[in-house]
């Protein structure tokens, strides 16, 4: 007897092999079954749920929703009524206890169920898209979230040391990290465990004539003849059916899927894109609807599909990442791929702040907000204000794309409150806050004092804060202001100690005088005599 659900065990197959609990494709098989199959199933066992509908998944019988939320997933619903039945007994019993938990999922051994996914409906959605993670972890050459993987050994909680011969076997494992009712070889036999969920999926297989069809039809059926399906897409696994918003329609492939709209019309989506699209929740997520089929990008290195509201591109080295709104109009804008961005590497993220959106790329990032717009930020200048802190820096979000000075020499990028300026020469700065406005002032690099040599920087005394550039520096203090200071005067005043000498910080810029140049101080004057090229202090 079965501890956890009360029913009888089948008797122990002495040859069962609890390495290779079940084949890939009865997991993710089924495609063709359909509802009133499971319905007429249902009955025959004297089910409670033949006569149950979920007011919470729009009324619909227990039959639908386990083929539908099944198929979505791409997992057999024969599969799902064996996990139904080993987890909660529903599918033999008369009774409506443990619709709560009818698939065990969010209901871990060690403690009670997650309310969040209570309820019939939930339930199965909740086991269909568990195990298609499962799965989707494993087609990616990954470990399941457990651990668990094909020829991978490990110990299952029974325990017994297994070596996963197959994906469903060790998607299964994690699901149920026990061997359970056919463990007589390593442990206790008293919990139903994985194998039971064979058996049981087993036994069912052969209590109805499920038939093997799987219907391909109409402008779905176009699109799979006009793409050579059965190569590229390989044989159905789900027959048409309704998606959840009622406006289109699908089949699952071994590869693949097709999705069609009567506006849009039938697109394929295929491995890792339709494994991202999936992640996000299908045509319900951010993307919507397919509008093209999957492509090849002019680069010959990735591939994409665009969607209604945004693309999902692949590549071999960085992977399938989404792409939408103002950030990727900005990307579209700059040459999608080709552009000096590249290939995205991020799907679109929140920043820590909550104010803003970004991309990042091969070569640079693309960031957002409502206030600001999106703008591209790369290369040496992008490193910089990587290095300062993002965002969240002094410098804030980007205002511009990275641009040519006009000069030809240098570039630039725009923040909310400063810039950063790049040449090979001198690399890339920051100017920010009041030393940013006298130096626009000033005319920026194409003024007296050129492009900038330092990042604004705190003053020895912590008094200040200054930026040196090519032919100059400003310094500011918040009594004194932002003043600059060049030539043979900065070139004594250095002489003298910079701030911390006699003379204080400058509380004017350089002005001209009888004979010369001349610039104040807090304590003092330094006086340029041209004819001389002389600086004499005079101190107040």
């Amino acid at each position: 007897m079965d501890e956890l659900t009360g029913q009888v065990l089948l008797e122990v197959a002495g040859g069962y092999d609890m390495h290779r609990l079940m084949e890939d494709g009865d997991l993710a098989g089924g495609g063709w079954i359909n509802p009133a199959q499971v319905q007429q199933f249902l009955q025959q066992k004297g089910s409670y749920l033949a006569g149950y509908r979920d007011p919470a998944w729009g009324n619909k019988t227990a039959a639908t929703l386990i083929v539908e939320r099944s198929l979505a997933h791409g997992i057999s619903p024969l599969y799902m009524l064996a996990r139904i039945q080993i987890e909660s007994s529903l599918i033999q019993s008369g009774t409506s206890a443990n619709l709560a938990k009818a698939t065990g999922c969010g209901c871990p051994d060690s403690g009670g169920c997650d309310t969040s996914y209570a309820g019939f409906g939930n339930q199965v959605e909740c086991g269909a898209a568990k195990i298609r993670g499962y799965l989707r972890d494993l087609d990616a050459g990954r470990p399941t979230v457990s651990g668990w993987k094909v020829g991978l050994t490990k110990q299952t909680l029974d325990p017994c040391t297994v070596t996963p011969a197959t994906k469903a076997t060790a998607a299964l494992y994690t699901y149920t990290p026990w061997v359970g009712a056919y463990a007589l070889q390593c442990g206790r036999t008293t919990v139903g465990g994985s194998s039971l969920v064979s058996a049981v999926f087993n036994r069912y297989r052969t209590d109805y004539n499920w038939g093997s069809g799987c219907v391909v039809m109409g402008d779905i059926k176009a699109k799979y003849d006009a793409v050579n399906g059965p190569v590229l897409l390989g044989a159905c696994q789900a027959g048409e059916l309704a998606t959840p918003d009622g406006v289109g329609r699908f089949n699952h492939f071994e590869r693949g899927s097709i999705y069609w709209t009567p506006t849009l019309g039938a697109h394929v989506v295929l491995g890792a894109i339709r494994g991202k699209w999936e992640q996000l929740s299908w045509e319900r997520g951010v993307l919507g609807y397919p509008i093209t089929d999957e492509l090849t990008t002019p680069d010959g290195r990735g591939r994409y599909n665009h969607f209604e509201r945004g693309s999902i591109y692949w590549t071999a080295e960085l992977g399938a990442w989404e792409l939408h709104g103002d950030i990727r109009a900005k990307w579209e804008q700059l040459g999608w791929e080709r552009s000096v961005l590249g290939y995205p590497k991020t799907g679109e993220l929140v920043t820590p702040d909550g104010v803003g959106r970004y991309n990042h790329f091969e070569n640079g990032s693309i960031y957002w907000t409502q206030a600001t717009g999106a703008h591209e930020v790369r290369g040496l200048i992008h490193a910089k204000w990587v290095e300062l802190g993002w965002e969240k820096s002094y410098l804030g979000y980007p205002v511009t794309d990275e641009q040519a000075a006009p000069d030809g020499v240098g570039r630039f990028s725009h923040f909310q409150k400063g810039s950063i300026y790049f040449t090979p020469a001198t690399g890339a700065h920051a100017v920010v806050g009041d030393i940013n406005a006298l130096w626009v002032a000033l005319s920026r690099e194409a003024g007296l004092l050129g492009y900038p040599l330092t990042d604004e920087t705190k003053t020895p005394d912590g008094v200040g804060r200054f930026n040196h550039f090519q032919n100059g520096s400003i310094y500011w203090t918040p009594t004194t202001g932002a003043h600059e200071v060049h030539g043979p005067i900065r070139a004594k005043w250095e002489s003298m100690g910079w701030e911390t000498g006699a003379l204080g910080y400058p509380v004017r810029d350089e002005y001209a005088v009888t004979g010369g140049r001349e610039s104040e101080f807090q304590r003092g004057f330094l006086t340029l005599t041209t004819a001389t090229n002389t600086v004499t202090v005079r101190m107040k």
